[in-house]
């Protein structure tokens, strides 16, 4: 990014030579409100099928969670490959192969999502059945699903247009794109859940609408005069191997999203097989309950590695430790405040979801005392992961992503519930960052010293 487009962009607070702490908050807080504002219409979400559908409803929404993570897993990981590759680009002053990054990115991510969401609608039937849906929740996963998968590529090309637009240095825009997502959404849930009794059906509907209006606001800015991004020919797009490496260095998102619903689709199986409908409710509840403090995390990451890589590019080590630091301080704190929350106020969580099915709350309440550990590790683990990435350190993101979200899980919920019993499968996730934060580091302390050789 040279003089000309710091200058385009507007602002003395810039990637590369503004004050560390202001460009940190300039570029983190407006995507971090606006993941609050989508994890907490997805929360409103939950809270509006718990309350009016009930516990059923809420537990077969969950079921579908497992199948839905590879659609977004794939559309994040092509937008966080392609919108680093991009920034690095952008770093050294050439919009035009940021520009050609950008075009075979959406081409591709359009033409994956819409192959994959048709395929699943067509078998929808065996899929629910691999997803464990048996016959009192099937009827509740299927209606869910099907609305779902109708407006399944909206979601991903939502997701990896904001992710460019940060790049291009408007981080604002993207972050409004992304609230409006969430305002829509929990206006739309009021209106077709909690007014017109749609159920599921209208959760999902809900879902699907709101993130379609701003999907076309958000795409509106690359034809605009303040985008650093061009339309290009074909001829000047390059190669399309370059797609190949920027889903590789964005893999460990892919892996961080169906790593999580192999693992959901796990805790669905065992919580079914141990404590029936009741422990799926209260495990969806926990994920609902937590999803706020994580989406936070992700948020601060998830800002860190556009800023790390175009810093990379420009080859300024400094600033990308010092932008290291404050995403750390960050995360530290406010999973110490998540902890003290979840310490202090469980049975709020369990008022709110469940008033009326107090086998599931009283689950709820043993998954919460359990959990609320993992947030002193996770929020590292995520920062952590987003620096690999920003510099590219591909190999190390993906171990780290896989051990998170996948093999250390996995390996908890098969040992521990062997071990302690049922308490075992509430302290899994707990144990598995803990474990995953020993692994990040190790592998930062690695890269560290080999980036400086």
């Amino acid at each position: 990014m040279n003089e000309t487009d710091i200058k385009k962009n507007g602002t003395e607070h810039d990637m590369l030579s503004g004050p560390v702490a202001r460009t940190f908050a300039r570029y983190s807080l407006p995507w971090v409100l606006s993941m609050v504002a989508t994890g907490s219409a997805t929360i409103v979400d939950g809270i509006f099928v718990g309350r009016y559908a009930g516990a059923m409803s809420l537990a077969g929404v969950n079921l579908v969670v497992p199948a839905w993570s590879f659609v977004s897993g794939l559309g994040i990981m092509l937008a966080t490959g392609g919108s680093v590759r991009a920034g690095r680009h952008m770093g050294e002053g050439n919009r035009e192969r940021a520009s050609a990054v950008l075009i075979k990115t959406m081409l591709a991510l359009m033409v994956l999502t819409v192959l994959i969401c048709g395929a699943a609608f067509i078998l929808r039937g065996p899929f629910l059945d691999f997803l464990g849906a048996d016959e009192a929740l099937r009827p509740y996963s299927s209606d869910y699903l099907t609305v779902l998968l109708l407006f399944g590529p909206v979601f991903p090309l939502c997701y990896a247009l904001s992710y460019f637009i940060r790049v291009d240095g408007r981080p604002v825009l993207a972050g409004v794109g992304m609230g409006l997502c969430a305002a829509l959404n929990v206006a739309l849930d009021a209106l077709l859940v909690g007014a017109w009794g749609m159920g599921v059906r209208g959760a999902a509907l809900a879902t699907g609408l709101a993130y379609a209006l701003p999907c076309l606001i958000l795409a509106s800015h690359f034809f605009s005069r303040r985008s650093s991004y061009r339309l290009l020919p074909p001829r000047a797009w390059g190669r399309w191997s370059e797609v190949l490496f920027t889903a590789w260095n964005g893999a460990s998102e892919f892996i961080n999203e169906i790593s999580a619903g192999i693992v959901i689709l796990l805790f669905n199986r065992i919580l079914i097989s141990r404590l029936g409908p009741d422990g799926v409710a209260a495990f969806t509840v926990v994920n609902y309950a937590t999803l706020l403090g994580l989406t936070m995390f992700y948020g601060i990451g998830d800002s860190l590695a556009p800023i790390i890589s175009v810093n990379r590019g420009a080859r300024d080590r400094a600033r990308v430790s010092a932008f290291l630091r404050t995403a750390l301080v960050a995360v530290v704190t406010l999973g110490v405040g998540f902890f003290v929350f979840l310490s202090l106020g469980p049975h709020l969580l369990t008022a709110l979801f469940l008033p009326d099915a107090p086998a599931a709350s009283a689950l709820t309440l043993n998954f919460l005392h359990a959990c609320r550990w993992a947030f002193l590790f996770s929020g590292v683990n995520m920062v952590l992961a987003s620096t690999f990435t920003g510099m590219q350190w591909a190999a190390s993101s993906m171990l780290v992503a896989a051990g998170r979200s996948f093999a250390l899980p996995v390996s908890m919920l098969m040992l521990l519930p062997r071990r302690l019993g049922d308490i075992g499968i509430f302290y899994a996730t707990t144990v598995s960052e803990a474990l995953t934060l020993l692994l990040a580091v190790g592998l930062f302390l690695v890269g560290r010293r080999r980036d400086r050789r």
